[in-house]
């Protein structure tokens, strides 16, 4: 009913833009920890000239207030405050937080109102802004995270409590695709059965599931996650890996990463979901192939996950739906994994603001694996993950050495909402390119070092591609030579890559050793590898490219009141 009311009075007509009508074809609930009710925010924007409407519906309110931040903190968040006062008379204007409530009026007024109404049931406020309005007081729209915080109250004062505030993680820059599905979808999942979640901080699960059988070839065209009720919260990431053929294939369900070297038959991640993800549609142009003579008649499923209360007796029946269909496609589209290889290798010193590492993938080493020529690659759609000290991650995308663009991008990384996201345009790739990842931690609030590994209290940097036309490739990633970074540290030469993890270890960080590591960690040659689905491998040693940091928007005069 709530939600029949909002859309019915939320209105059909576009908002006027710069350049004439903007729809509003995005939109989210944004919740409460308090109430049951929600905020529905909608919003449209216009790509070339850099703007963006912004609606939203609330609850019955006399006074709103939209924050965008770039954390959860009210450090530095963007605010557009309206209302009516006590004479019922309107107000409207830009605002902005410095860590305490309440925000303050902005020296640069930059938001302009396009509709403030209510009736019995809610309230409405539909805004207009420039990406960049040159404000340092306002929160740049990028392809970024940003952390939405709206306020409503019942009078001008408003009051920042639980039952009063709704938060949510969005992407605002989302490049939606209209998708037209066929009758003949077919449904399909990949999931546990009862599976008994380990009592402890981090654990793997996986077993071999079939592909659906099919006499023809079809196309996967969509997946989605099949959460457990019972473990939402707990399950941290999702993998589908397909398997080669000759698998050696066991119905039980084991540690992914034990002693069972079984599991790493499979190593191509073709179908993924981690905290916060929604469901993913391929681009109307690709599907994942099933049914033919080279396509994958099994899968490893893999599930992680983090029950840091210990919780016992914890049944999960997690795992995957995907939908497919025989109306084919024009191309057969697949996932490559990128970042750096998991491994404590990759290090975050304690006390950092801004620690980068990277990982890094040399394409000619696709042609080196299969053994013939590849095709240009068409990079459509990324996904990227990292763990609890990630703040931005970055897919490079270099030629001959020069950086030319970028796979996939988000400076304001959410842990929380890692969502796959389409590309503006597709990228070609060619054989030879360099891709490269980099990941920046922030560890103020960690006392040792942090280690690339498997638990969600390590770190990683990977970056999935989705790309067509489809190659038999799991991964193109790296590993730095840690030898370097410890030689200028100035520390013991290690006869083992882990006797300089333990050297590393011991480290007494100050800021002047974090910047010797940091230029180290960005001149150490990599080891970069790439692994087929049956995880056989060939590598080489290189150094990454030239590292610079994006360059920010420039504005002829910032204002900052």
């Amino acid at each position: 009913m709530w939600r029949d009311v909002l859309l019915l009075l939320a209105g059909v007509l576009p908002v006027l833009g710069s350049r004439g009508p903007l729809d509003l074809p995005n939109s989210r609930e944004i919740t409460s920890k308090e109430r049951d009710d929600f905020v529905l925010m909608e919003w449209g924007y216009d790509r070339e000239v850099q703007e963006i409407v912004i609606e939203l519906q609330t609850p019955i309110a006399s006074s709103i207030a939209l924050g965008l931040g770039s954390d959860v903190s009210l450090n530095k968040t963007d605010f557009v405050v309206a209302g009516w006062n006590k004479h019922n008379e309107t107000y409207f204007y830009d605002a902005h937080t410095e860590g305490e409530w309440p925000p303050v009026k902005d020296k640069s007024q930059d938001y302009v109102l396009l509709d403030l109404s209510r009736n019995d049931t809610h309230s409405i406020m539909r805004v207009w802004r420039k990406w960049f309005t040159c404000d340092r007081r306002d929160q740049e729209i990028e392809n970024d995270t940003i952390r939405v915080m709206v306020v409503i109250g019942d009078t001008e004062e408003l009051e920042l409590s639980d039952d009063h505030t709704f938060r949510k993680s969005i992407f605002f820059l989302e490049v939606l695709e209209h998708i037209m599905y066929p009758d003949n979808v077919l449904i399909h999942e990949f999931k546990l059965t009862d599976h008994i979640v380990a009592d402890q901080d981090t654990s793997y699960a996986c077993t071999f599931l079939p592909m659906p059988r099919v006499s023809k070839k079809h196309h996967i065209i969509k997946y989605e996650p099949v959460e457990d009720p019972d473990t939402i919260g707990i399950v941290h990431h999702i993998l589908i890996y397909v398997c080669g053929n000759n698998t050696i294939l066991m119905s039980d369900v084991g540690d992914c990463y034990g002693s069972d070297s079984r599991y790493a038959q499979c190593m191509s991640a073709t179908f993924g979901w981690a905290v916060g993800g929604e469901s993913f549609d391929y681009p109307s142009n690709c599907g994942v192939s099933v049914g033919t003579p080279d396509d994958p008649l099994y899968v490893r499923i893999e599930i992680h996950y983090s029950n840091f209360e210990n919780k016992e007796g914890l049944k999960d029946s997690s795992g995957m739906r995907i939908y497919y269909t025989p109306d084919l496609r024009p191309h057969d589209c697949s996932t490559l994994m990128t970042g750096i290889f998991t491994f404590p290798i990759e290090f975050i010193p304690p006390g950092s603001t801004a620690f980068r590492n990277y990982g890094l993938c040399n394409t000619n080493l696709l042609e080196t694996m299969l053994g013939r020529p590849i095709p240009d690659l068409t990079v459509t759609t990324f996904l990227l993950h990292g763990h609890l000290t990630a703040r931005g991650l970055r897919i490079m995308h270099y030629r001959n050495g020069t950086l030319i663009g970028s796979l996939g991008e988000d400076k304001k990384y959410d842990f929380s909402f890692q969502q796959v996201r389409n590309l503006p345009r597709e990228v070609t790739v060619k054989m030879g390119d360099q891709i490269v990842v980099e990941c920046t931690s922030s560890t103020m609030d960690r006392e040792g070092n942090t280690y690339g590994g498997p638990s969600t209290l390590n770190e990683m940097c990977i970056g999935f591609v989705f790309y067509y036309p489809a190659i038999p490739v799991a991964s193109c990633w790296s590993l730095m030579d840690i030898h370097y970074v410890t030689n200028a540290l100035g520390l013991d030469k290690a006869d083992s890559i882990m006797d300089a993890i333990l050297n590393i270890d011991a480290v007494e960080w100050d800021d002047e050793k974090k910047k010797i590591a940091q230029k180290a960690v960005m001149e150490a040659p990599h080891l970069a590898v790439v692994e087929n689905r049956e995880g056989r491998r060939v590598n080489e040693t290189s150094p990454l490219p030239p590292i610079s940091l994006p360059p920010p928007f420039h504005c002829e005069d910032d204002t900052l009141d």
